[in-house]
C-alpha cells in the first residue's frame, strides 16, 4: 500500500485515465509478457526483435502495445495503481526516478552484461544512488537543426553558413543573423529589412517546442551549454538546481528576444499547431528537433530536409543528451521472463534491428554504424546529430528526484517569461530555483 501512495502524487500531476494491462497464459500454454510502448514508428523493429527471441525463448510470446505519448504516461501511472500494468514498458530518464522512487519497477542484474559496450554515459543514467540499475540503454538521441533547404537558398543563405553559425545571448551571434533573414511577414518583408512587420508574420525563421521548457531538451539546453551552463550541482541524482545562474537568465532573456522580434512564434501560437507540423506547412523555416524525430522529417514530400548542428556559443556547438530503457514492473507474474525480455532488447541481437531501421541511434556503440549507413542509403546525412559525441559536447539529461513536481514549477514560470507577463524575469527565475530546491531537500529529508 504505501508504494501505491507514493504514485498518487505523480497520477495527480499527469492526470487520470482508466487503462488496462498485465499479462496472461493464454497463447497455447506460453508466457505472454505484455510490452508497452509510446513511438509508433519503432513497433516494427521491436516486432522483429520478439520474432528473434520468441525463437530463443519457444515458451515465451511478446505482445507489443503502442499508445501515443500523452496517454501512455496517463494510462501506465493508473495501471501501477491498478495493478495491471504490463510486464516490461519502454521508459523515460523523466519518468524514472518516480518510479525507482514508488518502487513500482523491478532492478535487473548486471551480471554477464558488458555496460562497457553502450554509448559513454547511458548505463549510469539508470542506475540509482544505491547502485541499483534499472533498466539496459537501448537508444540514445541528440538534438540538432532541421532545416527548409529551399527556404534557405531563397534568402541567400549557404548550408556551410547555417553548419557554421555561431550564437551568443547579446546579439545572438551570426545564428540570429540568419534566423532574422528567414523570418518573412506578410508583406514580403524579411526580419534583417527596414519595415519588418513583427506582429504579422507569415515564415518565423525558427520554430518553438514550448513542452519541453523545463529541461530545453529541444530549446535552450544546447545553447545554454554552450555558455558553460550546468543545470545541477552534479548528474545525474543532482541535489541542487541552477536556473538561478545569470548565463541561464541570459539564454531565456534571448529566446523571449527572439519571440518579440517576430523571429519565433509565441509560445501561444508554437502551441497551437506544434513545432513540426508548422515546419511541415512552411510557416517556420528551422526548427530544433531530436534524432527520434529523422525519419518524421525526412519523410516529407514537398519540403527538402537537411540537418544542422545546434549553433557554436563560447565554448562550442552542444546537445542534450538523452537515452531510453525498458522497465520492468514490479508487479509482474512472469518476473524470470521479463527480465530475459529486457535483457534481450538491450542486447547486441536486438539492436542490430534498431540499427537496420534507422528510426533511433541504437545504444550499443558497434551498431551505430549500421544506422548511419542505412541513413545514408536513405539519402539522409545524420552528422549533425553524431557530431557532439566526438568532441564529447553533450549534456546527460537531468536526474534528480521529485521531476514531476519539479515541471509543474519550472514549466509555467518559463511560459510566463516566454510570454512576457514576467514583470522581472531574474526575480521571477530565482524564486523559481528556490522553489524548486526546496522540493529537492524536502525529498531528502523524508
Amino acid at each position: 500500500m504505501s508504494r501505491l501512495m507514493r504514485l498518487v502524487p505523480l497520477v495527480a500531476a499527469m492526470g487520470a485515465l482508466a487503462g488496462c494491462g498485465g499479462s496472461d497464459d493464454s497463447a497455447g500454454g506460453k508466457v505472454v509478457l505484455e510490452y508497452a510502448l509510446w513511438e509508433s514508428r519503432q513497433v516494427a523493429q521491436y516486432q522483429q526483435c520478439a520474432d528473434a527471441f520468441e525463437k530463443e525463448n519457444p515458451n515465451i510470446k511478446i505482445r507489443i502495445s503502442q499508445t501515443n505519448w500523452n496517454d501512455y504516461w496517463l494510462t501506465l501511472s493508473r495501471e501501477f495503481i491498478g495493478e495491471t500494468a504490463p510486464d516490461v514498458f519502454t521508459d523515460h530518464l523523466a519518468k524514472f526516478p518516480q518510479f525507482a522512487a514508488s518502487e513500482v519497477v523491478e532492478p535487473v542484474s548486471t551480471r554477464g552484461v558488458d555496460m562497457n559496450q553502450y554509448q559513454p554515459g547511458l548505463a549510469e543514467l539508470w542506475r540509482t544512488p544505491d547502485g541499483k540499475q534499472y533498466g539496459f540503454p537501448k537508444d540514445w538521441d541528440t538534438v540538432a537543426i532541421v532545416t527548409n533547404e529551399d527556404m534557405l537558398q531563397d534568402a541567400g543563405i549557404t548550408k556551410e553558413q547555417l553548419d557554421n553559425a555561431t550564437w551568443n545571448p547579446r546579439d545572438g551571434g551570426t545564428f540570429q543573423q540568419i534566423v532574422a533573414k528567414l523570418s518573412v511577414d506578410e508583406n514580403g518583408k524579411r526580419g534583417d529589412e527596414p519595415g519588418f512587420d513583427p506582429s504579422r508574420v507569415k515564415v518565423h525563421g525558427l520554430g518553438l517546442d514550448p513542452g519541453t521548457l523545463t529541461y530545453g531538451q529541444t530549446t535552450w539546453a544546447g545553447f545554454a551549454a554552450s555558455l558553460g551552463f550546468k543545470l545541477l550541482d552534479k548528474n545525474p541524482w543532482g541535489k541542487r538546481y541552477n536556473f538561478d545562474d545569470p548565463r541561464f537568465a541570459q539564454t531565456i532573456g534571448w529566446w523571449r528576444k527572439m519571440i518579440e522580434k517576430g523571429y519565433m512564434p509565441s509560445v501561444e501560437q508554437a502551441r497551437t499547431l506544434g513545432q513540426a507540423p508548422a515546419f511541415q506547412a512552411g510557416s517556420v523555416a528551422l526548427a530544433i528537433d531530436g534524432s527520434w524525430t529523422i525519419s518524421t522529417y525526412s519523410a516529407l514530400k514537398d519540403v527538402k530536409v537537411s540537418y544542422a548542428p545546434q549553433p557554436k556559443g563560447p565554448e562550442g556547438s552542444w546537445s542534450l543528451y538523452n537515452g531510453l530503457a525498458d522497465g520492468i514492473w514490479v508487479g509482474s507474474k512472469h518476473k524470470p521472463e521479463a527480465r530475459k525480455w529486457v535483457r534481450f532488447l538491450g542486447s547486441p541481437a536486438c539492436q542490430r534491428f534498431v540499427g537496420r531501421a534507422a528510426v533511433v541511434f541504437p545504444a550499443i556503440k558497434k551498431e551505430l554504424p549500421t544506422a548511419v549507413a542505412q541513413q545514408k542509403k536513405n539519402g539522409v546525412d545524420v552528422s549533425a546529430f553524431t557530431s557532439y559525441l566526438k568532441d564529447r559536447r553533450t549534456v546527460l539529461f537531468p536526474i534528480t528526484d521529485k521531476a514531476p513536481q519539479i515541471n509543474l514549477i519550472v514549466q509555467p514560470t518559463l511560459e510566463k517569461i516566454l510570454l512576457g507577463s514576467e514583470d522581472d524575469p531574474a526575480k521571477a527565475l530565482k524564486d523559481m530555483n528556490t522553489q524548486v530546491n526546496n522540493v529537492l531537500k524536502f525529498a531528502d529529508s523524508q
